[in-house]
């Protein structure tokens, strides 16, 4: 398998939501990075983000915990998390480990943001 390297970019849309662009592969060496990319810059705003991984070749339990980790402070807050799955082994990854009963996940970035 060939390394793909990561990036993240943040976007911010209309209405508060801002959208997270993750590329390449995610693991422990970039978890932190992840966690950066998906939190607020402050405290004080309801957390509202769509996570684009249609991108992301390679997701290991590192990636999954910086996901849950943004859900749970988003939730705290009165927030949420949405993430586009487009990819199929990132569609499977979150079926089989129940992700996607916990985090919603959208086919594309359109529906994401509509929902």
């Amino acid at each position: 398998m060939v390394h793909q390297p990561f990036s993240a970019v943040r976007v911010s849309e209309c209405d508060g939501v801002a959208v997270v662009k993750l590329r390449g592969d995610i693991d422990m060496t970039v978890e932190a990075e992840v966690r950066r990319a998906l939190l607020p810059a402050s405290d004080a705003d309801t957390p509202r983000v769509v996570v684009d991984l249609s991108q992301v070749s390679f997701m290991d339990s590192a990636g999954i915990n910086a996901l849950i980790g943004a859900h749970l402070h988003a939730s705290a807050r009165n927030g949420w998390i949405r993430v586009v799955a487009s990819s199929p082994m990132v569609k499977r990854l979150f079926q089989t480990l129940g992700i996607d009963e916990v985090i919603g996940d959208y086919p594309t970035l359109r529906e994401a943001l509509q929902a």
